[in-house]
């Protein structure tokens, strides 16, 4: 009993304390999760073009993207992934805002381009990781995630089915709204209890990543890919993209490129990821490394050949999103963060309730002791 007093007053001050920043998490987190379906729905005549017989070259399309803009620097190119899509180029603008330009793959022509913290996405993605508040925000969330186990975890105490399996599943509808709020916050709690357990989890390692590496390392006793380094050479210029993109493609003929982290400094290599049929990540998690001068290929790693450690830190954006099982378990992992709202909704009710009882039964107390003469002659009574 004292062991569930203890679990009662942490999940009670735990949730109060931080339940608004996880109900804002939860909720951008479940926008988030078919967050490129919301953007192409709102947005088609940015994101969508009419498929043609054939694509221009890479290269040309970034040179048309430099041309437009040229006080910014380029970082990555997403690569259409359907004959719909556009291509997207990533650029660093000089006040270092990261800009999103959207070009068709097939006429080259540039069809807008957008701050990626004014897009959609963007703007539920800076809530969802900082609540709007830069680093500190981050670490914030990563406090909130940590938080969200802990509810999680004494919430399974006070869970009423341990003691009725079938009551710990049923809500009154019938009942006095005090105890349908009730049941709706220990339903609600049980049945996504698994997911929100996985979303924390992940959320939390993805948010304190370095730390969270380092760990797994040393448990595995792993160690992590040594960096690598093109051969600067004063006389050669950067590769072609194409006869980039033609060097990959001879890598793992099975899966399928889709994005390029272009080089920045001197000595930077490209990053190709390509993406298996059976790779649970969006964009694919398998990465090749390219010298950016002479297009030699200085490591390919397979997300199927990958050690212990590496295919765990692989999995944390899956899991986290819910696409390691398709369109339906996303959307179950969009439900999930819905319930965290409804349980703090429903939580501070009870709270609020339970609070305004604690009020009354003094106030009538003390109405009691004044109108009682026994009381005011034996106070002991």
């Amino acid at each position: 009993m004292k062991f569930r007093k203890l679990a009662f007053k942490l999940h009670l001050y735990l949730g109060l304390v931080v339940g608004i920043f996880l109900a804002v998490i939860a909720l951008t987190g479940s926008l988030l999760v078919f967050g490129p379906e919301i953007e192409r729905f709102f947005n088609p005549q940015l994101l969508q073009v009419i498929p043609q017989a054939e694509r221009i070259p890479l290269e040309n399309v970034l040179q048309i993207v430099e041309k437009a803009y040229p006080h910014n620097q380029a970082l990555s190119i997403l690569l259409p992934r359907s004959a719909k899509e556009v291509c997207q180029v990533s650029m660093l603008s000089k006040s270092e805002e990261v800009v999103s330009v959207y070009v068709n793959p097939y006429s080259g022509k540039i069809k807008g381009a957008r701050l990626d913290k004014e897009t959609f996405t963007g703007f539920m993605f800076t809530l969802h990781a900082e609540l709007a508040a830069g680093g500190f925000g981050h670490f914030v969330v990563g406090i909130c995630g940590l938080v969200m186990l802990g509810l999680t975890f004494t919430g399974l105490v006070l869970w009423t089915g341990w003691r009725n399996l079938a009551r710990g599943f049923s809500i009154n509808w019938q009942a006095h709204w005090q105890r349908t709020v009730f049941d709706l916050h220990n339903v609600s709690g049980i049945i996504s209890v698994a997911f929100l357990i996985f979303i924390s989890a992940t959320g939390t390692a993805i948010i304190f990543y370095t730390p969270f590496e380092s760990a797994l390392y040393w448990v595995t006793n792993e160690k992590p890919q040594p960096a690598l380094t093109s051969h600067t050479q004063s006389s050669s210029s950067r590769q072609n993209l194409d006869e980039i993109l033609d060097k990959v493609n001879t890598v793992w003929t099975e899966a399928k490129t889709t994005f390029i982290s272009l080089p920045l400094t001197p000595e930077a290599t490209f990053k190709v990821r390509k993406k298996f049929p059976t790779d649970s990540h969006p964009n694919g998690i398998s990465t090749i490394y390219l010298d950016q001068y002479s297009g030699e290929i200085l490591r390919a790693d397979s997300v199927n050949s990958a050690s212990v450690a590496n295919r765990i830190l692989n999995s944390l954006y899956p899991l986290h999103i819910g696409s390691y099982g398709g369109i339906y378990l996303r959307l179950v992992h969009a439900i999930a963060g819905l319930a965290a709202i409804v349980l703090f909704m429903t939580g501070v009710l009870m709270w609020r309730q339970r609070h305004l009882a604690k009020f009354y039964r003094k106030e009538a107390r003390q109405q009691y002791e004044k109108l009682s003469p026994i009381s005011q002659q034996w106070p002991w009574f």
